[in-house]
């Protein structure tokens, strides 16, 4: 149909038969007068239902878990648990599957995203497979050897037979997510076009990156992939009018490395600053150039340098990510000045190991907003409202984000290791100093997701990202609006705009003043003209 890049930026648990103890889960509740409740109990295969209530009281969310074979190719060899949570609005409406890319969220963490709010439609979150509990493979030893997109789109196929056939008999079908949720989303579209499944009625993936690896200097394949780190690079931060804020920040952003690695006196100030907050990553460099590995360049103060462009980079587009860029142009310091003035350098070496997170706290300060205060009142925090940090339902989703930073999000990198690519920095703005960007991925190659499992499990060697974006290109049957933010660096990884504009069934949207999420209907996050190719297309293919 046409991509759209809109005005605005521009303009300027497991068990397997005979083999492995079965789970035992909580007891079920008991004596409850809730029909849905009960309406689940029926249905083959669920087990574990359980209604769970959110802190504000205005959401009943249905846990339970759903048997599937631990290889739909050969249900001979067991099954498994996945957990499924349903937000239930009427056996009559229509239908958002959140296809979760990680754990499902918990009861503290769950919301209801922008496309099940406006269509007041029942919510079905599934977990994907090897996260939560919902575990193919023993916890204490998973081989991860039925860890990948086809096995996880037959299981979203599995649940949603299951659940047309018993409960939502009549209306129309959606599926979403942002990010690894997307991809999963979209994938689901792919398997359903070749196994020639009818299910889902529109799909709307946001911000979800296809990465097909690239070849390394050595000729071998690897995962890593710079189409990320050459949009954060040449992208992100640009467009703007000239002299404007946004504008000015921007090149300060590009200037930071180039003034990092031609500067000694900053250059030492930034190394040292690096030792002091992450000794671990500077111990790892140190070995690295000791044990002389060809990932060095043999030089000590290029390899630390080389590691702390690669921190200000990593935090860059964290950055970017998920708070909008006119919000902390201000906070950009100016790297020419920081070489004499130590009030600047203070603010370049926070700045520098400045991640998100740490990002909001110090909008929130720079407004008047005490960090660690949630009691202030709206004239305090009125100039962050389009932040939404700290309106109970966004605060949520960020904390479910954060969250699979840790253990609950790990098996995203054994996945994006075999078949969903992982993103690579390129450091362009290093170019033309004592260092190249190719010297600088090498250095820190060491903390690769490559690196990490070369050896260890089997790659596709980009087979599955390269024939989605084939068949996004020639062969997709389904009803797909890819939705990306134009400062969101992932949107790197989108599919090629020419194949998108040669598709009737398929839409590509790229908002100007969005971040990485869904929230479409939130005009402080996405612009009107976004919102109405959503509804568009929900009006053209959910009516």
């Amino acid at each position: 149909m046409g991509v759209l890049l809109l005005a605005g930026i521009m303009l300027t648990g497991c068990t397997k038969d005979n083999t492995m103890d079965e789970i035992v889960w909580p007891a079920e509740q008991e004596k409850t007068t809730d029909d849905f409740i009960e309406a689940l109990k029926a249905i083959d295969g669920v087990r574990n239902v359980v209604a769970e209530t959110t802190s504000s009281g205005e959401e009943t969310v249905y846990y339970f878990y759903f048997r599937q074979p631990i290889n739909h190719a050969n249900p001979d060899a067991g099954t498994f648990d996945q957990q499924v949570a349903i937000s239930f609005k009427g056996y009559d409406k229509d239908v958002v599957l959140h296809t979760h890319g990680y754990t499902i969220y918990d009861i503290s963490n769950f919301y209801r995203d922008d496309l099940s709010t406006h269509l007041g439609a029942n919510q079905v979150n599934v977990e994907h497979r090897y996260f939560g509990n919902s575990l193919p493979e023993p916890a204490d030893n998973p081989g991860y050897t039925y860890f990948n997109a086809e096995q996880e789109a037959y299981d979203l196929h599995a649940i949603v037979q299951m659940l047309k056939k018993n409960l939502f008999k009549t209306g129309k079908w959606a599926s979403t997510g942002t990010s690894k949720d997307g991809i999963t989303s979209a994938l689901y579209a792919y398997y359903s076009d070749k196994n020639g499944w009818n299910d889902i009625d529109l799909f709307v993936p946001f911000c979800a990156p296809f990465l097909p690896g690239s070849t390394a200097a050595d000729g071998n394949f690897t995962c890593m992939d710079t189409r990320i780190g050459n949009y954060q690079d040449q992208v992100c931060g640009t467009g703007y009018a000239a002299g404007s804020l946004e504008a000015i920040a921007c090149q300060r952003l590009h200037d930071i490395p180039y003034y990092i690695c031609t500067n000694k006196t900053l250059r030492d100030a930034c190394n040292k600053y690096i030792l002091a907050s992450d000794a671990t990553s500077y111990r790892t460099i140190l070995d690295q150039y000791n044990q002389h590995s060809p990932m060095s360049t043999g030089d000590l103060e290029k390899d630390i340098t080389a590691l702390t462009i690669s921190t200000y980079v990593g935090n860059l587009f964290s950055k970017f990510s998920y708070v909008q860029f006119p919000l902390w142009v201000k906070l950009v310091p100016d790297p020419a000045k920081a070489i004499t003035d130590e009030k600047e350098l203070g603010k370049l070496l926070t700045f520098i190991t400045m991640d998100h997170e740490i990002l909001v706290d110090s909008l929130k300060v720079l407004n008047g907003v005490n960090v660690d205060d949630d009691t202030e009142g709206t004239e305090t925090r009125g100039a962050l409202d389009v932040l939404s940090v700290l309106n109970d339902r966004y605060s949520r989703f960020w904390k479910y984000i954060n969250d699979l930073r840790g253990d609950n999000g790990y098996p995203y990198v054994i996945q994006a290791f075999k078949e969903l690519g992982a993103a690579e920095n390129a450091f362009l703005h290093v170019d033309g100093t004592f260092l190249t960007p190719t010297q600088v991925r090498d250095v820190n190659e060491i903390f690769s997701v490559q690196h990490q499992f070369s050896g260890i499990f089997r790659q596709d060697e980009g087979a599955l990202m390269r024939n989605f974006r084939q068949w996004v290109a020639t062969e997709s049957t389904q009803n797909i609006v890819f939705v990306y933010a134009y400062n969101d660096p992932w949107t790197g990884g989108r599919p090629d705009e020419t194949a998108i504009s040669q598709n009737p069934k398929t839409v590509m949207v790229i908002d100007p003043i969005a971040v990485h999420n869904d929230f479409f209907l939130n005009s402080g996050y996405y612009t009107p003209q976004t919102k109405k190719v959503i509804v568009d297309a929900i009006n053209k293919y959910m009516k």
